[in-house]
């Protein structure tokens, strides 16, 4: 069974958290699975998939953007066994052949990124689950891995790797989704894709903040100066990355805040502020998608019964 290879395949990252001195806290870390449906239905059957000794921090779905996400917490070894299993029940319900939504993807479960929790800018214990859940992955369910981050050796980035897989044309064209040679060459598993599957980039790197700022605009052309204005790769705020999206709502600056320190959603609500006045177009209420880092510790910590200090047991899947 998946687990049980998760299990013994997870040694690495449950060796790293047995060296840790005595006195010091166990281990957590955060994931945030992505799949490329919104169902309700899929979601609850993801959500089962998740072991009791993991947090479920909270799920975020779409119905326009056909795409859904699941926050994660807990020991390493925990929270890499109750990815893969998402991801293989994912695999199980989810066709992405047959995707079609407002949102880029790649594949059924296309994302996948680990940050530390606990200690909070340690590293080295996400990188080592994120690698173990890319080798699972490659390895048992034959999908083709692209690390970035602190698990890619060379530390490509998110937006560098998705430019060069078409990401972010994959919404208007078939990328991916016909059997062909991958180029670039994945970093572990097949290098053709199954067109049922697609790709997954799997990641570690400090807490990525998700944050939306929906707009009067009518189309995304006349958001698109304001998500250049803000977006660091175009001289914006530091380790923002931004993208202009469209719903049923209208045109939303979709970004991924990843220095939430020196541009978290305050700097960024400013930013946009401003640009949208220059676009002459209206920003209206931004949301967060998630939580911030301090609640997903305390929720994790009431979840599983854990002690400030790392100790305590017991718990079960967290609910919303």
């Amino acid at each position: 069974a998946l687990s049980g290879a998760a299990r013994a395949a997870a040694s690495t990252s449950q060796a790293a958290s047995a060296s840790a001195s005595a006195s010091a806290p166990a281990p957590l870390v955060i994931s945030n699975v992505y799949i490329s449906d919104h169902s309700p239905k899929v979601l609850q059957q993801l959500r089962a998939r998740v072991n009791k000794d993991t947090c479920i921090v909270s799920t975020f779905t779409d119905k326009d953007y056909n795409r859904s996400s699941m926050c994660l917490s807990g020991a390493p070894v925990a929270v890499t066994m109750s990815v893969l299993s998402v991801v293989q029940a994912a695999l199980e319900l989810v066709d992405y052949s047959e995707h079609k939504g407002n949102h880029p993807a790649i594949g059924a479960v296309d994302h996948i990124n680990v940050h530390p929790l606990l200690p909070p800018k340690d590293l080295k214990i996400a990188e080592q689950t994120a690698r173990e859940i890319g080798t699972q992955m490659s390895d048992k369910l034959k999908i083709p891995i692209y690390f970035y981050g602190a698990a890619h050796s060379g530390g490509r980035t998110l937006a560098k790797g998705r430019r060069d897989l078409g990401y972010f044309k994959s919404h208007k064209t078939n990328v991916l989704k016909e059997a062909k040679k991958l180029s670039p060459q994945p970093d572990m598993g097949p290098d053709t894709v199954d067109p049922t599957k697609g790709v997954a980039m799997v990641g570690a790197c400090p807490h990525v903040i998700n944050y939306n700022i929906p707009t009067d605009a009518k189309t995304i052309a006349q958001a698109k100066p304001v998500a250049e204005k803000i977006r660091s790769a175009t001289g914006g705020l530091p380790g923002v990355q931004a993208m202009v999206l469209q719903n049923e709502n209208g045109v939303e600056i979709a970004c991924n805040l990843l220095e939430i320190d020196t541009a978290g959603p305050e700097e960024v609500r400013q930013a946009v502020a401003a640009a949208c006045k220059e676009a002459s177009i209206r920003m209206r209420d931004p949301y967060i998608i998630g939580m911030l880092p301090s609640k997903i510790l305390e929720k994790t910590r009431g979840t599983l019964g854990l002690l400030p200090d790392g100790g305590g047991g017991g718990g079960g899947a967290g609910a919303d």
